[in-house]
């Protein structure tokens, strides 16, 4: 069993705001600009700093994807960002091989790996510790509506999927 914490609590980012600009690099080599590029009602960004949070990333990304997988009007990103050097660049292309064999490909686009600046995304998106996952999920505009960090609990992820579902009931009308 990972010994990673489990959830955190809130992130103290702002909730209410719009997702800042995150240019990334999709499995198939496709430049994905989020929020402007992320598609649906819904989307779920699963930023990731380092590559052994898989557990954490899993723990949301996994039921998320799950409870709304006939919806093509949500969407589940997992984005990992690797430092901006020639290691950096290399990881990323690693994370991407590894990631482009187990994923099946119409999720290609949606595996996105960011060699940049580390500590400039940390302050981005309100990063505290690079060790944990941090998650944001996005209306259909790009506003931040929910938010956590860290593995999931099962309080945590019924709260995810509770919004989640009360964010797409006034377009089902």
């Amino acid at each position: 069993m990972n010994k990673t914490t489990a959830l955190t609590g809130p992130v103290p980012a702002a909730i209410g705001r719009t997702f800042p600009t995150l240019m990334a690099t999709s499995i198939t080599g496709r430049v994905v600009t989020l929020p402007d590029d992320a598609g649906g009602d819904v989307s779920l960004i699963v930023l990731v700093f380092l590559e052994s949070v898989g557990p954490m990333t899993d723990s949301w990304s996994g039921p998320f994807a799950g409870a709304f997988t006939e919806n093509p009007r949500v969407t589940t990103y997992l984005v990992t960002v690797v430092g901006d050097s020639l290691i950096g660049r290399s990881l990323a292309d690693r994370i991407s091989q590894g990631l482009a064999g187990g994923v099946p490909p119409e999720q290609h686009d949606l595996m996105l790996t960011i060699p940049g600046d580390i500590e400039r995304c940390r302050r981005a998106y309100g990063i505290d510790d690079p060790s944990l996952a941090y998650i944001y999920l996005l209306d259909g505009r790009g506003i931040i509506r929910w938010m956590e960090k860290g593995t999931a609990t099962p309080e945590g992820l019924g709260t995810l999927l509770n919004t989640a579902r009360t964010m797409l009931e006034p377009l089902l009308e």
